[in-house]
């Protein structure tokens, strides 16, 4: 292994102290590289800035349905229990402001939009909606904007196509950002009413032309309070030779994390941490304190079970061939 390692990061609250160079692990050079969307490993030529197998990055944060996929078919990598976004999926469920829908059942039938059916969010939503309100994903029109095995309609974006900029934010990370040209994409259609809904990776937009399709909080918590599931979407891994060549790596990362996650409130302002404060609140415990719970431990063992359901994986995997236990 070489002397120094690269980490990859998104940018956010919990994670700035890294990516500022803030803090650094005691005995090994790192290089914290800020990225706008999670690692993956054996993307296409195209998306080579998100891949792992280049080797050109020795870990980072990376989707928990990638990893997953991944381990299932031998990839060399592990994972900590750093899981860097989690929250409610239902809030990332959306709809024209007019619509005549308040609920997921009314979707069968319908047409939702979604930048790609592999992605966490988009697995997790269909095994919610499935399990919970008993909309199976057969009975939905999936269209997509990644090519999917899955049976959806993959759709392109016109070289044409152009929106004003929108901002939007995932509520537990803070700050809002431009929301990115393939969402807006799809909720341009659903404003032509092309599609009935869109799943986002974002909870809240700041566009009064959509809304939840859920109207009310409470509906967002039915599933976690049924079932003690908390979904996660993002977690660190790291290449295994990574930390066969320095021990005692996973447990400095880890605390490292932790500390980090300590340092949030310097970069994220008073107005701008209710929602972090509020689900610590109606949790009763922080879903961002890097451990693996019971919670955690069944919300991947459900998250698997998804994955095996949708035939993305090929063998359920258990909590010790995915982390560094």
């Amino acid at each position: 292994m070489r002397g120094d390692v690269n980490f990859a990061l998104l940018s956010r609250p919990r994670t700035q102290a890294l990516l500022d160079g803030r803090l650094n692990l005691s005995r090994l050079a790192v290089r914290w590289l800020a990225i706008s969307d999670p690692l993956g490993w054996g993307l296409p030529a195209q998306e080579k800035h998100r891949d792992l197998l280049s080797g050109q990055v020795d870990g980072g944060e990376m989707s928990v349905s990638s990893f997953v996929q991944a381990k299932a078919q031998g990839a060399p990598l592990v994972a900590l229990p750093i899981f860097l976004k989690r929250g409610l999926v239902q809030r990332s469920l959306f709809c024209a402001v007019d619509s005549p829908l308040f609920s997921p059942e009314q979707l069968a039938g319908g047409r939702v939009g979604l930048v790609s059916c592999s992605s966490s969010m988009a697995v997790w939503m269909r095994g919610v909606l499935a399990d919970e309100y008993g909309l199976s994903p057969a009975s939905v029109r999936w269209l997509t904007l990644s090519a999917s095995p899955h049976g959806s309609e993959v759709l392109r974006i016109p070289d044409s196509f152009s929106s004003a900029g929108m901002r939007a934010w995932e509520e537990l990370d803070g700050y809002p950002h431009e929301m990115d040209r393939r969402e807006r994409f799809l909720l341009s259609l659903l404003e032509l009413r092309k599609i009935d809904a869109v799943i986002s990776f974002q909870t809240k937009i700041a566009d009064d032309r959509f809304r939840t399709l859920l109207p009310a909080e409470e509906d967002f918590w039915r599933h976690y309070r049924k079932r003690g599931v908390y979904p996660i979407n993002h977690l660190f891994v790291i290449r295994q030779e990574a930390l066969k060549g320095t021990p005692g790596l996973a447990a400095e990362l880890l605390s490292l994390f932790r500390e980090s996650r300590g340092l949030w409130i310097d970069y994220l302002p008073q107005v701008e941490r209710a929602a972090v404060e509020i689900e610590i609140q109606q949790l009763g415990w922080d879903p961002f304190v890097y451990r693996l719970g019971d919670v955690e431990k069944a919300s991947l063992e459900l998250f698997v079970e998804y994955l095996f359901r949708e035939h993305m994986i090929s063998r359920r995997l258990a909590a010790e061939d995915l982390f560094v236990l």
